[in-house]
């Protein structure tokens, strides 16, 4: 059951560290605000989240985003492990310094309940690519992250992630499909040196999503999303399955 609930709380310190999208900023002093919920399957455990953000772009080119995620609650077997509680909160910057790439940085700052949160500070960087192919909007992005050990001085490997997405232009409907890839590299280290034996490099895994963007109108829209993780090494033997919805407005 531990070995479940620490993988559930190393997903979830890891999905906030999602960029925003694989796509161009905002047009300046535009902006969106989102509200949502995932819910979680890892075998017998599952998991609900909630979570509020917004991006701006404060200067042509410059955009900024937050988000704060909260787990609800985490169960296993029906029973409630306790491992709920506000996660690390990330402060993105994107800057597209051309019509089609962006470079990112973000920071996760180690704010969150020690049950559902990593308490060292995490790093992502990155470029993006995305270009229009008529109907279809193809976005794409290479990025490394790294974290700090906490107050219990363990650190996880570095991440090496390439994830590309595909959307469709169906009017007031977008359907997209993407997949993300990560591989450790390194091994686990605690106070700054490694752990023998934990060296995981090479290790990969896969999540493969499909979702759709309804536009309500020019000022709200909505967003529903399902992903699932493959590959044992990297995520354990219970494919993780993710169902996310938000709804958002435009700023």
């Amino acid at each position: 059951m531990l070995k479940k609930i620490a993988f559930v709380t190393a997903l979830a310190a890891a999905t906030s560290f999602a960029t925003w999208d694989k796509f161009p900023v905002l047009d300046n002093h535009k902006g969106n605000a989102e509200v949502g919920a995932d819910f979680g399957i890892t075998g017998d455990v599952t998991s609900l989240g909630l979570f509020a953000g917004a991006r701006y772009t404060v200067l042509p080119g410059l955009e900024l985003a937050t988000q704060v995620p909260f787990t609800l609650f985490t169960h296993d077997d029906g029973d409630d492990t306790g491992e709920d509680g506000l996660n690390n909160i990330p402060l993105m910057v994107r800057y597209q310094f051309m019509p089609i790439m962006n470079a990112f940085v973000d920071v996760e700052f180690p704010v969150g309940d020690e049950s559902v949160a990593d308490d060292g500070f995490g790093f992502h960087f990155g470029v993006q690519y995305s270009q229009e192919f008529g109907a279809v909007n193809f976005g794409s992005e290479l990025g490394f992250a790294i974290r700090t050990g906490g107050d219990d001085k363990y650190a996880e490997p570095n991440d090496l992630n390439l994830g590309v997405e595909a959307q469709f232009a169906l009017g007031a409907v977008t359907p997209y499909v993407g997949v993300d890839l990560d591989m450790w590299i390194g091994e686990v280290t605690y106070d700054g040196d490694d752990v023998p034996g934990s060296d995981v490099s090479g290790t990969v895994g896969a999540a493969p999503y499909v979702g759709a963007t309804v536009e309500i109108n020019e000022m709200f829209y909505a967003d529903v999303s399902a992903s699932i993780g493959l590959g044992e090494d990297y995520y354990g033997e219970d494919a993780p399955i993710t169902l996310e919805g938000k709804f958002g407005v435009n700023f």
